[in-house]
């Protein structure tokens, strides 16, 4: 997992494409700067707030569409 920084997040310096489009959404529906950002997963990004509070943005490969869950269920695989 590692953390991405302000110019990370400008210039959209991610790993895979389901990333960045993860990030494209975060960037047009959120302050993105308010949160710490880290890529958890090739399709998935996390996001903890100034509470400690974290989320997790998903690339669906199947339906293309970027969802949230607040936390990932036990059997989530990182070879997605």
């Amino acid at each position: 997992m590692r953390e991405l920084n302000k110019d990370d997040i400008k210039g959209n310096r991610v790993d895979t494409i389901p990333q960045y489009m993860v990030l494209k959404y975060l960037k047009s529906n959120l302050n993105i700067y308010a949160f710490k950002v880290y890529l958890y997963d090739r399709n998935t990004i996390k996001v903890i707030d100034e509470f400690d509070c974290e989320g997790y943005f998903i690339y669906e490969d199947d339906t293309n569409d970027v969802n949230f869950k607040k936390e990932l269920d036990k059997d989530y695989s990182f070879e997605r």
